[in-house]
């Protein structure tokens, strides 16, 4: 008789007194019952501890340690976890009550996958669903071309986790997450069920979305490229696409900058693109780029 699966939900938290208990209280309607929560504090200043520490639910795990950013919060999760399997959760998302049960379903049906990724879809804070994250067929060939999956319902066998674990720089935070994507899509197969089980929750505190710094944006994308290829399995499956890679890290620049009304410099790491990959021009992203631009008439005077 097969022994039950056990769970492991990591939720890293920072100054999140404000919306963790919405996310933890998602996490306490699973219909499958065999998990732990374990929340780590990377040394929140506001109340954070308090909040979790009022919840009365024995399945929840409270880790403090100092701030060292998410990457490092999250594997220190992956350390304690207890689980077979690990999934994640960022503070302010969400775990639809069928998250793990169709996990379960799943990965007996699938001989124990190493990593896998449901759908999700991104709501306001009413919940109202503004989009559907669905994640593309055959997605280890095409993780060249961006990060899909994000963070929050992706589920990893607990010793992959803890083997290959998130880059700790954090002058990389808000791509470390990609970077390991790299680094498993080239040792692993994703499995992408095409069931919803979880929510992005879009709102102005989502520093990746909102709070766009030139600096650190570049800094970052700098540092994914050469972190990702400084890999030698990434190297060796995805080598012959770097150039493709480059290009669409520049875009998501130029298309971030564009949205901060950083206009020059978005129109700059544009041309940049282009000149790694010409084909960009064919990119949904460069049209969402040219679109914002030419919405504010500034390809002539650059604003």
């Amino acid at each position: 008789m097969e022994k039950e699966l056990f769970f492991s939900i990591v939720i890293p938290a920072y100054n999140r007194a404000h919306m963790i208990k919405q996310t933890l209280e998602s996490t306490f309607l699973q219909t499958y019952s065999n998990y732990e929560i374990i929340v780590v504090d990377d040394g929140s200043t506001d109340n954070t501890e308090e909040v979790v520490k009022s919840i009365n639910n024995t399945r929840v795990v409270y880790h403090r340690k100092e701030n060292e950013e998410r990457a490092v919060a999250r594997n220190t999760g992956f350390n304690l976890a207890k689980g077979d399997y690990v999934t994640l959760l960022d503070s302010d998302d969400f775990l639809y009550p069928t998250h793990l049960e169709e996990a379960v379903k799943y990965i007996l049906e699938n001989k124990y996958p190493e990593v896998i990724r449901f759908d999700f879809d991104v709501v306001d804070s009413d919940k109202n669903i503004l989009q559907i994250a669905a994640m593309p067929d055959e997605i280890n060939e095409k993780m060249i071309n961006g990060n899909y999956m994000g963070c929050s319902g992706i589920i990893i066998k607990k010793e992959i986790a803890v083997r290959y674990q998130f880059n700790g720089d954090r002058d990389l935070s808000g791509s470390e997450d990609y970077e390991l994507w790299m680094r498993l899509a080239a040792r692993f197969k994703i499995h992408t069920p095409k069931i919803i089980t979880c929510s992005l929750h879009s709102h102005e505190e989502r520093s990746v979305i909102y709070n766009i710094k030139k600096e650190s944006l570049v800094i970052r994308k700098d540092l994914l490229i050469q972190y990702a290829f400084a890999d030698k399995v990434v190297n060796k499956i995805y080598g012959h696409d770097k150039n493709r890679f480059i290009s669409n890290s520049l875009l998501y620049v130029s298309l971030h900058l564009a949205i901060a009304k950083i206009n020059k410099a978005s129109l700059q790491y544009l041309a940049r693109a282009i000149s790694y990959n010409p084909l960009a021009i064919f990119d949904r992203r460069f049209l969402g780029i040219m679109k914002t631009l030419f919405k504010r008439n500034i390809l002539a005077s650059f604003g």
